[in-house]
């Protein structure tokens, strides 16, 4: 009986590991094309009418500072529970956000990525599926503890 939970906890460290990868690259990637390309970020962000124009470019500047950040430090042994806290967090602002648009009939391109993907409300959708996705990666990452011993490879 010992020895299932030991496979189960040795497999759940592994997948902490890669899953603490995947994320944190996926932030990293979507922080650097943001930030390199902040104008075009801002424009993606006009549609969404609760955010005065003014605001905008700091907002584009600033979010892709914090996905950067949210993305390094998932990815930093000692400090990558606050990188999934920020990660799940923004997930959550980022669904909300897309669901408030959706429901007043804003169809809108996300802009999650960089490049000039058509608005429609499907992409939204898939936007919003994928966001609760990472939201599930990033609580996975900080509730599931099966047991206090250090990741191989990685230290606390």
């Amino acid at each position: 009986m010992g020895h299932g939970m030991g496979c189960i906890s040795n497999f759940w460290r592994y997948w902490r590991v890669v899953l603490r990868i995947l994320l944190g690259a996926v932030f990293l990637y979507a922080g650097i094309v943001k930030a390199s390309d902040s104008r075009a970020f801002a424009t993606a962000l006009l549609p969404f009418t609760f955010v005065p124009g003014a605001w905008t470019g700091p907002l584009a500047i600033g979010l892709a500072w914090i996905e950067i950040i949210s993305g390094a430090l998932l990815l930093a042994p000692r400090v990558w529970t606050a990188g999934a806290a920020m990660v799940g967090g923004l997930s959550v602002v980022f669904m909300a956000v897309l669901g408030w648009a959706m429901a007043n009939g804003i169809v809108v391109s996300c802009g999650c990525f960089g490049g000039d993907e058509p608005p429609t409300r499907a992409a939204m959708a898939m936007a919003m599926i994928r966001d609760a996705g990472i939201l599930a990666g990033a609580a996975a990452l900080l509730l599931v503890r099966p047991s206090a011993t250090p990741e191989p490879g990685i230290s606390r």
